[in-house]
């Protein structure tokens, strides 16, 4: 054990996916719903990591961002960007240990600039800075580094642009590529992600400080303390979505429906331990499918309400456009003793 870490475990469980690798292939979905009374919640389903069910189940209350009214809870955005600043340090933590690095604290900053306007909601500029206090054992902390930057699934996504296939009323068709944002300045919008033990993480917010847990599940060396980052990811995915959806309809003077979105996807761990030739390290596979209204007299066109609900969505936006993700990396408590 380092820092938490089973490193025999990791390395049995590397053992497996080599000769068998059906069991490298982790499959996740997480499901949102908006209604009137109880307005946006986000959960996620049960995962499939290679031949073995993960049944837990996480819910969440998400902020709809429609003003004052708005539910309680943490944003699409939020959820997306403890996504990204949770698995960057998993990935951290697991080839930092696996080298023989002894962790004493651990935090990311993942940032951004939120540029909105009638039509669109992006966010750019991106960047990480990254603190680490550690005996590093003369390991260099900055290769620890360029591991997770290439191998953390949820990072490899935003920086690597991935194909969304958007699911209607059981018909498929791809999404296309976002436009360039305005070059005009956002508003600063950032999460502070804070290693604990192991696979438990904490993140929090300027704009909301109640802690957001992030775990892996049992099967995989966590503890079932929270959804783990593709969780969150796929969870920021179709509430995100859905929310654009409920506005897009409350504007138009649309009657108040329910509507309901999945979203999945699927990580191959060998391109987490970076085994075999090009292995394939982004969440992919990405699908959102989302329901019709189930009231009679529902939106006639709705279809194209949710097509401009995915146009205008940020975290859509964060998924299907490659980014470049600047990085800061403050070492300076890190000591090279063992």
């Amino acid at each position: 054990m380092r820092n938490g870490m089973n490193i025999a475990g990791v390395s049995e469980l590397v053992h497996e996916v080599q000769t068998e690798p059906r069991e490298a292939i982790y499959r996740y979905a997480a499901t949102a719903s908006w209604d009137a009374g109880r307005g946006l919640r986000a959960r996620n389903e049960p995962a499939v990591l290679g031949t073995v069910k993960s049944p837990r189940r996480f819910e969440l209350a998400v902020a709809d961002e429609r003003g004052p009214a708005a539910a309680d809870g943490p944003t699409p955005v939020r959820l997306a960007l403890t996504a990204l600043a949770s698995c960057a340090l998993t990935t951290f933590v697991g080839g930092g240990s696996a080298r023989g690095v002894t962790l004493e604290s651990l935090r990311l900053v993942i940032a951004a600039d939120r540029v909105r306007d009638e039509t669109t909601d992006r966010l750019t500029d991106l960047a990480y800075a990254l603190t680490v206090r550690a005996d590093t054992g003369g390991v260099d902390i900055a290769e620890v580094l360029a591991g997770m930057e290439a191998q953390s699934p949820n990072h490899r996504t935003l920086v690597d642009a991935q194909p969304l296939t958007l699911v209607l009323g059981g018909e498929s068709e791809p999404v296309p590529a976002p436009p360039a944002p305005a070059a005009r300045p956002g508003t600063p919008v950032s999460t502070t992600v804070t290693w604990s033990y192991s696979t438990q993480f904490t993140a929090v917010s300027d704009d909301d400080p109640t802690p957001l847990r992030v775990d892996q599940p049992k099967q995989i060396a966590g503890v079932d303390w929270g959804p783990n980052p593709q969780e969150y990811l796929l969870m920021a995915l179709a509430s995100c979505v859905l929310g654009q959806l409920a506005r897009l309809a409350a504007d138009r003077g649309l009657p108040e429906r329910s509507w309901r979105a999945r979203a999945g996807g699927q990580v191959d761990i060998r391109g987490l331990f970076n085994i075999g030739d090009d292995p394939i390290v982004p969440v992919h596979r990405l699908t959102l499918d989302i329901t019709a209204p189930a009231e009679d007299g529902g939106p006639g066109e709705w279809r194209d309400l949710a097509r401009e609900a995915v146009r205008r969505s940020p975290v859509v936006a964060l998924l299907t456009a490659g980014h470049i993700v600047k990085t800061d990396l403050d070492a300076g408590g890190a000591t090279a003793h063992g």
